[in-house]
């Protein structure tokens, strides 16, 4: 028997040119973004998000920054180290344009928390590139989205 490396979950199809696409089609999927996933919009050349969002989840979709995770961007981008500041400042432009901002009373110290937190509570997908942050989120049951090979993204 042949194992299936996407699994049985019918969330994606592959096309005739083998292209794997997403069969999403709930209305409104929420997408909490971490300060990692982000920052991985500068660093991948080649990568388009938008493009590959667009592929993983054709229908309506909210990209949402908590406000903890755009001040780390913005502390980034005035870090000092050049490169630290660029990739902050491409993240921040992207969520100037594409991301609604909610603003939350945390009391965690750990910003992974308030992640999963509001993942739990708006059953949302939580985007990171952070092991232990994914590891987290399936034991609480939730998807989470990533970058793989630096090219494309991938939910599990």
């Amino acid at each position: 028997m042949a194992f299936n490396r996407l699994g049985d979950n019918n969330w994606w199809k592959r096309t005739a040119g083998g292209l794997i696409i997403s069969s999403f089609i709930d209305s409104d999927r929420v997408i909490f973004l971490d300060t990692n996933f982000l920052m991985a919009i500068s660093q991948m050349k080649g990568f388009n998000l938008t493009y590959e969002l667009d592929r993983v989840f054709p229908g309506n979709r909210k990209l949402i920054i908590l406000t903890p995770i755009l001040n780390e961007l913005n502390k980034l981008h005035e870090c000092g180290k050049i490169k630290v500041e660029r990739q902050a400042q491409i993240a921040l432009q992207y969520v100037e344009k594409q991301c609604e901002i909610w603003d939350t009373n945390y009391e965690h110290k750990n910003i992974d928390f308030v992640l999963l937190e509001y993942g739990e509570r708006f059953k949302g997908i939580i985007a990171t590139n952070d092991r232990k942050l994914k590891r987290l989120a399936r034991k609480k049951g939730l998807l989470t989205l990533f970058i793989r090979n630096q090219s494309y993204l991938m939910l599990e």
